[in-house]
């Protein structure tokens, strides 16, 4: 069967980013968009709960665990691993989880941030299960570019994610999948063997300067953060 699915979605519950809907919010709008398999994946916190699985189950998806976690700094997509479980903060810890299974996906690998994994990924590409095609691009400017000619060449499936902050950017970028079964085994395992196609259309430029917008508030979000972090520091002292 063909399962439209994506597995980089933020929801309200996230700590680190403002958003506006809930996760349950978000099962709402993937179900009219005939989405099959998603996982949330929250900065460090998973959010995932029987409740939220339920729902799912009675909208037609499949919930899948996930958290995007910041291993040595650098973002990496974390799929039903017990992250929870341990303050994984090394691709060593990454490595020990992942002998109880678990699919790990490489995000936005090759953008200009010090959050991408760029030469970690290729110091750890054992660890990597596919590739992540993120919906941010335009027709003149696509970091993802890169990470298509990479994945090419390590011979890794790439998976079309929307790295949703929006409700509108959900079906930007998603990826096909061909699996006998609607289950985690049987969605990691067509990951795995390549059977993914990835359905994306760039971003129009008043999208492009949504995005860039949010961006530079994000960043002065996390500047008053440290700011205030410093001068509790120095308060204290």
């Amino acid at each position: 069967m063909l399962l439209k699915a994506d597995f980089h979605i933020h929801t309200r519950e996230d700590p680190h980013d403002f958003i506006r809907y809930t996760a349950l919010e978000l099962l709402e709008e993937a179900a009219r968009q005939g989405f099959d398999v998603l996982a949330f994946t929250c900065h460090n916190k998973r959010i995932h709960t029987e409740e939220l699985r339920r729902r799912a189950e009675g909208l037609g998806i499949l919930l899948i665990p996930g958290v995007e976690a910041a291993i040595e700094g650098k973002h990496t997509l974390l799929l039903d691993m017990p992250y929870s479980r341990l303050r994984v903060r090394s691709f060593d810890h990454v490595r020990k989880l992942k002998q109880e299974g678990g699919l790990v996906i490489a995000p936005h690998p090759f953008f200009p941030a010090p959050k991408c994994l760029n030469g970690k990924l290729r110091e750890n590409l054992d660890l990597f299960d596919a590739i992540e095609f993120s919906h941010f691009y335009t027709r003149t400017w696509d970091f993802n570019r890169r990470a298509v000619e990479y994945a090419r060449r390590m011979e890794l499936p790439l998976v079309g994610t929307s790295d949703c902050h929006r409700l509108w950017q959900l079906g930007t970028t998603y990826t096909i999948l061909e699996a006998p079964a609607r289950t985690v085994p049987a969605v990691f395992a067509a990951i795995r063997s390549g059977r993914v196609r990835v359905v994306t259309a760039p971003l129009r430029p008043l999208e492009r300067l949504r995005e860039g917008l949010r961006e530079r508030r994000k960043r002065l979000r996390e500047r008053r953060g440290v700011l205030a972090r410093r001068v509790r520091t120095v308060v204290s002292a």
